[in-house]
């Protein structure tokens, strides 16, 4: 019959759209620190970081610097985000893309993977662990990875009762955004003490700045950075990446 043809063939390009996914993970497990490099126009914490605000060219200039993947900002009130922005980046770029938002719903799992993102960000200090759980088993089950993010041990706690692969350490405080690279030192250590280092990717988050803070993070064995600041309010973002040591 020929609905179930129409059925058949809808299920086809489903599957497609499952597996056209590109992996931060197999990048995680490359040799190096690999580098994500982020997109935003500003920051509750900071402002405005970028007024000249050139997304696509800003995009070029990570692809020339040779960035694993990119970050984009998707929240429009408070980061001056947009999703047109992030489906234009995703016209013009291979690599994979974090959409980087506060997703507390399923429908934004669903809209992310829409948008063309490979990677969504879950923050575990403003999810309860059972949405926590059921948005992570969401984002597999529709071929996308996940950063689950932490910033105390009790959020730490929440990532480890799922199954949870790449764990994001933001050295920000989302209360009151002061910074604290030692917050990646700190949650590192929780895992060495439990045998369980060898079971995650760790990416170090926010307020890495210069080569000294790159060599810091290196030193604790993470597998990856998320760095946007630095980057968006480089003059050269390619001259500031040689310059942190990452390429």
């Amino acid at each position: 019959m020929i609905l179930e043809k129409i059925v058949l063939e809808k299920e086809r390009e489903l599957e497609e759209l499952k597996r056209g996914r590109k992996s931060l993970k197999s990048r995680l497990g490359a040799e190096g620190i690999t580098l994500i490099a982020e997109i935003k126009r500003a920051s509750p914490a900071r402002g405005l970081i970028s007024r000249d605000f050139q997304p696509e060219q800003q995009l070029e200039a990570y692809i020339k610097a040779g960035a694993d993947a990119v970050s984009i900002l998707t929240d429009e009130k408070f980061f001056q985000g947009s999703k047109g922005h992030f489906r234009k980046l995703r016209e013009k770029t291979d690599l994979p893309l974090l959409r980087k938002d506060f997703i507390i719903e399923p429908v934004q799992v669903y809209e992310s993977l829409f948008l063309g993102a490979d990677v969504i960000l879950l923050i575990a200090s403003i999810l309860e662990e059972i949405m926590l759980k059921e948005l992570l088993n969401l984002a597999h089950g529709l071929g996308l990875e996940a950063i689950v993010e932490v910033h105390t041990l009790e959020d730490l706690e929440k990532a480890l009762a799922i199954p949870v692969e790449i764990i994001g350490i933001n050295n920000r405080n989302l209360n009151d955004f002061s910074i604290d690279l030692g917050t990646t030192e700190r949650i590192i250590q929780e895992l060495e003490r439990r045998k369980l280092r060898d079971d995650y990717y760790i990416i170090a988050e926010s307020g890495i700045k210069d080569r000294e803070d790159v060599e810091y993070l290196k030193g604790l064995g993470i597998d990856g950075v998320l760095i946007g600041e630095a980057l968006m309010r480089a003059k050269d973002p390619c001259e500031k990446i040689r310059e942190l040591g990452l390429k």
